[in-house]
């Protein structure tokens, strides 16, 4: 088995605005519009029950990895509580083939999101397992993203993955 690239490194922030123009002025890097992961299939350590999920994030052009910014929000896995390094993420074939095999490691997966045809899309491991930073798994097939004002971002043609830089420059 080889082992997948790290795709993009989640901090969580308070303010998204405020800490893209940091990032920005500290690393040089170029942050992507404002996107949201918006899912009503969202499983957390604060309400395992499938519930509304609506987080307000962007990426920057520059990596791999790439840096992803997150807002805090609620009490859950994106809660205040949880501010700096969030996530390392990686993108695999199937998040659930993956959360199976952690729990068979005896890990912990304490969130997840599915699509509204019950398909794994992202799970993260518990935070725990991995010295406080928890591993995402991320689903080949496209997510449930829309940008900042709920329309729809430029999709690849040949994936139908979103993204937030329009057409991919060469």
């Amino acid at each position: 088995m080889s082992a997948p690239l790290i795709d993009h490194i989640g901090i969580l922030v308070p303010d998204l605005e405020s800490a893209i123009e940091k990032w920005e002025r500290a690393t040089g890097y170029t942050f992507s519009p404002i996107a949201r992961y918006r899912t009503s299939g969202y499983s957390d350590d604060s309400d395992v029950t499938p519930h509304d999920h609506n987080a307000r994030f962007a990426v920057s052009r520059e990596g791999t990895p790439h840096i992803e910014l997150l807002e805090a929000a609620g009490t859950g896995s994106h809660s205040l509580a949880r501010l700096g390094p969030h996530h390392l993420a990686v993108r695999v074939a199937s998040a659930e083939a993956e959360a199976e095999r952690v729990r068979d490691l005896g890990h912990d997966i304490d969130t997840w999101a599915r699509m509204p045809d019950g398909s794994m899309h992202i799970c993260f491991t518990a935070r725990q397992v991995l010295d406080g930073v928890a591993l995402e798994f991320i689903s080949e097939f496209p997510g449930p993203i829309v940008l900042d004002d709920g329309s729809l971002p430029w999709r690849d043609p040949e994936t139908g993955r979103a993204s937030l830089w329009g057409e991919p420059q060469e």
